[in-house]
């Protein structure tokens, strides 16, 4: 443990501000003094320290209020605090106590004793933050872990019902042509998934690689909507979901195509997900100006608690975790979008729904930056 530590030492008799700051800086310490509360509360405005030692009997504000006053700032209340004080009742040292303080000592002190709590104080404090980092570090092992799983398992799946299908096709002799039609469309579902995860991490990683050029062209609404959503609608076909679509026809949407197609499949793709069979998805787009455009996803399931409509857009976040959990995917969807919608100027917010889940994209007009 260093001793580069700062204290601010609050009392208002000069000998003693003296006295306990040649004591401390002996020690190692950087040592600011003040003889008012109320100036120690402006200099806390402009800087932070590791430790405050404070006189009880102050003017104007004592050190109970100003250990108050610090405790109410989320900026200051964690600082370590001790009480310098002539008052020895254990009734005192209780209420000291009882106000937060770290440590409660008496005046006359010892110098070497006083060093001593000092000393310790910063030992627990100490302590105290290897273990918080232990705990993150095990957190963030135990977050790596259960990525690394959802991955493998989100990969792995529509490879197997890939290979299955494939292998199916080519081994066996089917009498009835509705059979063989039935494995090669499953082989070209879960290859649309399977492509889907791969684009997703693509796409993450050329974020996370920084910022890229913006190319806004003129996005085909048939190739980039109407036929993706007919994709996921297969993807989802047990579900015997009735999806309705409602396209504006005056829609003229400037974007990266690839992107503006990668962003509708997962607002779709989250709604069938999460819709329960039989019910309607309904799907609509209509124009924001020239070359912007409204995306409005609407379903009837469980939807998003408020409090939780922000956390979801946060990477790899899901609110049923591990592979055990009750929908598939990486938690990355809804990240994606975003990131597509504010890279465009636009964004990707829930709008207020009394059942269901209604999800909308808004782009705002834009030229052209490619023909």
């Amino acid at each position: 443990m260093t001793k580069n530590q700062t204290i601010l030492i609050l009392d208002d008799e000069t000998k003693i501000l003296l006295g306990l700051k040649a004591l401390l800086q002996r020690s190692g310490y950087k040592v600011t003094t003040c003889d008012s509360s109320l100036k120690a509360l402006e200099i806390l405005k402009e800087r932070s320290f590791d430790l405050i030692l404070c006189d009880i009997m102050m003017p104007i504000m004592n050190g109970y209020k100003f250990k108050e006053a610090i405790s109410a700032n989320p900026v200051t209340r964690d600082i370590p605090f001790i009480f310098l004080t002539a008052r020895t009742s254990l009734a005192d040292k209780l209420k000291g106590y009882e106000e937060g303080a770290d440590e409660y000592i008496t005046k006359p002190f010892d110098p070497k004793e006083l060093a001593a709590h000092v000393q310790a104080v910063f030992r627990r404090q100490e302590i105290t933050r290897q273990a918080n980092t232990l705990e993150m570090s095990r957190q963030i092992e135990r977050i790596q872990t259960e990525i690394s799983q959802n991955i493998s398992h989100e990969l792995r799946t529509p490879m197997t019902q890939i290979l299955l299908a494939l292998e199916m096709i080519l081994r066996q002799k089917f009498s009835s042509p509705e059979d063989l039609t039935w494995f090669v469309e499953t082989a070209l579902t879960q290859s649309h998934r399977l492509n889907t995860l791969i684009d997703d991490m693509i796409f993450l990683n050329n974020h996370d690689s920084g910022p890229s050029m913006i190319f806004r062209q003129n996005v085909d609404i048939e190739s980039s909507l109407a036929s993706r959503i007919s994709v996921r609608q297969d993807l989802y076909m047990d579900k015997n979901l009735q999806v309705e679509v409602d396209f504006d026809e005056n829609v003229v949407v400037h974007a990266i195509p690839n992107e503006f197609r990668q962003a509708v499949i997962h607002l779709v793709d989250n709604a069938m997900k999460f819709s329960p069979p039989n019910s309607v998805v309904h799907i609509q787009l209509a124009p924001n100006g020239e070359g912007g455009c409204v995306l409005t996803v609407t379903d009837q399931g469980p939807g998003i608690p408020v409090e939780m409509q922000e956390k979801v857009f946060e990477r790899y976040f899901q609110i049923s975790q591990g592979i055990t959990r009750d929908y598939g995917g990486l938690g990355v969807g809804l990240t994606i979008c975003r990131i597509i919608a504010r890279s465009l100027n636009g964004d990707v917010t829930f709008l207020p729904s009394e059942h269901g889940c209604r999800v909308q994209m808004i782009l705002p007009p834009a030229q052209l930056d490619m023909p």
